[in-house]
């Protein structure tokens, strides 16, 4: 069975397995001049944008990370000074969150403006 899947009949010959006629993937005897093929008119971003870009990515998931855990920081020591056990590290996490965000989606939309 391996053999007639590894067979190396030319093509037109039939084969002696099934007796059907091997017929070539690929022919390049009618190759013509023919048009280079394009996927896309765009051009290809310079170096200075790619690391442009790069850097407002890093920067935003930066910014996320360090607003939460400042604001949680901040809460947890306005637990420790007015003894309100969860509720500071509570509104610390939900405002350091939402400040996250903003600032997150801030620095996102400026990836793709030029």
């Amino acid at each position: 069975m391996m053999n007639s899947l590894v067979d190396n009949d030319p093509p037109g010959e039939p084969n002696e397995d099934c007796g059907a006629v091997a017929t070539p993937v690929f022919d390049d005897s009618d190759k013509q001049a023919e048009e280079p093929f394009i996927l896309s008119e765009v051009e290809p971003q310079s170096l200075g944008e790619n690391i442009r870009q790069s850097g407002l990515a890093y920067s935003a998931g930066i910014v996320l990370f360090a607003s939460v855990a400042f604001m949680l920081v901040i809460g947890w020591g306005a637990d420790l000074l007015f003894g309100s056990s969860p509720w500071g590290i509570v509104v610390g996490l939900t405002l350091g969150a939402l400040v996250g965000f903003f600032q997150f989606f801030r620095l996102t939309s400026q990836i793709f403006k030029k």
